[in-house]
């Protein structure tokens, strides 16, 4: 069965049209010209529309257009007099889906219909491999690189964790590369063959993120055609990553803890619980705490998927990755552009030590990939970096002076050796005045 929507300015041809479509057991409703089914589809999703072509006010052209805007995907039959059929292929142009010539043959109907959903399906079909093809594990080895300490000594502690099925919390901010952690803990996990679904939900719209979660069965909600397998279907016996953790409502919030504490969900429409073997790892950029207390976070949630919890730093404050990672992009877009990068040069990285990075390595990998674009004669210099980053830079320091972790480590040692020395000389001078 499918949902229906028929558009004619004709009450008798609406009639006899609902008349053929209800004996083939779909569900249809009426519309008497393109403005009150503009307001049908604004409020339904229809699997298939089915309009004349020529009506007073708005034509079939122009409510093909309109439904297109709403509903990308609408399947939109047009039906027109022979006269119209010049008009009524520019549509299908446009995006609609096929045309029928008056007066309408019942089985040419019927069999536009059925083409129509069959569409329908492939699309579906077609979603749910990109799904699929997003969350196979990769086929090469994965690596987590830095030279900040920091960073290196949650990956010894998240390589341990990987092998238990805990949850993960992963805080930090916009492109400080909580994604790659939390893949870096799959891949070292005893579920490393398996799926790795990544579900960032502050990109889902509301009304949609329980159903691409948890699935949905036909006939659940208006457009809801066939059955739907949710991204926890899709994990099973894998790692799903939940991102932006913090942006999911309240009532997802509850279900998400029930899929924790009993390893059951029930797709959208169907009580029926389905069992789940997936491990959750979590990640947000929001203060959970202060949104506890704020009555947006569920307490309960927050102790439940922070059974261990991994603060990435901004990469502000993990100096030593700075020109690590841009030297690294740097060779990665090099190969990618069939470049040569001779040299990076000293100003270039001076301005990069400087500059606070508010967009992390995200925002790093970006520059790096500018000025492997921009460059011509193998040497990285200012010109090829953006004005926002010459422009911090030289407010940040007028003599900026590069300083790693391991030589302000050596700095420190050599610093408290010569005070050590400075002390002991002093001492013996004083005591020998005295003597």
């Amino acid at each position: 069965m499918a949902k229906i929507l028929i558009v004619d300015d004709d009450n008798v041809t609406l009639s006899i049209l609902k008349q053929v479509l209800y004996k083939a057991n779909h569900d249809v409703t009426t519309a008497i010209d393109g403005e009150e089914a503009i307001q049908y589809v604004k409020n339904t999703v229809y699997d298939i529309i089915v309009t004349d072509f020529n009506m007073p006010g708005m034509n079939g052209i122009e409510l093909t257009k309109e439904i297109l805007k709403i509903n990308p995907q609408a399947v939109i039959i047009l039906i027109t007099a022979y006269i119209s059929v010049k008009a009524a292929l520019e549509s299908i142009k446009l995006g609609a889906f096929d045309y029928l010539t008056k007066p309408v043959d019942k089985e040419e109907l019927l069999l536009s219909i059925e083409r129509g959903l069959e569409r329908l399906k492939l699309l579906e079909e077609n979603s749910q491999l990109k799904k699929s093809a997003k969350s196979s594990p990769p086929k090469v080895e994965f690596k987590f690189e830095t030279k900040s300490e920091e960073v290196r000594k949650i990956l010894t502690e998240a390589a341990d964790v990987a092998q238990s099925d805990s949850t993960v919390l992963i805080t930090g901010s916009n492109g400080t590369g909580k994604e790659v952690l939390a893949e870096f803990i799959h891949k070292n996990s005893k579920r490393s063959k398996n799926t790795f679904v990544v579900v960032n939900c502050a990109a889902i719209p509301e009304q949609l993120l329980e159903s691409e979660l948890f699935g949905h069965s036909k006939g659940s909600f208006t457009g809801a055609i066939r059955d739907h397998k949710g991204y926890f279907e899709i994990a099973n016996n894998g790692t799903i990553f939940l991102d932006e953790i913090g942006d999911l409502d309240t009532p997802l919030q509850v279900k998400l803890l029930r899929v924790l504490q009993t390893k059951m969900f029930s797709r959208v429409g169907d009580p029926k619980p389905v069992s789940t073997n997936v491990r959750i790892l979590a990640a947000t950029n929001r203060n959970l705490k202060e949104m506890i207390k704020e009555g947006k976070f569920r307490e309960d949630l927050y102790y439940r998927i922070n059974v261990f919890e991994y603060h990435l730093p901004d990469l502000k404050d993990r100096p030593s990755d700075i020109i690590f990672y841009f030297e690294k992009f740097m060779k990665e877009y090099a190969r990618e552009n069939g470049k040569k990068i001779k040299e990076i040069s000293d100003e270039v990285k001076n301005l990069l030590f400087q500059y606070p990075w508010p967009g992390n390595i995200r925002e790093l990998k970006n520059i790096a990939e500018r000025a492997s674009v921009l460059c011509k004669n193998g040497i990285i210099s200012s010109d090829l970096l953006p004005d926002r980053i010459k422009i911090d830079g030289d407010l940040a320091a007028k003599e900026p002076v590069l300083i790693d972790e391991e030589v302000s480590s050596d700095y420190e040692i050599s610093k408290n050796e010569l005070l050590k020395e400075f002390e002991r000389d002093y001492i013996k001078k004083h005591l020998k005045k005295r003597v």
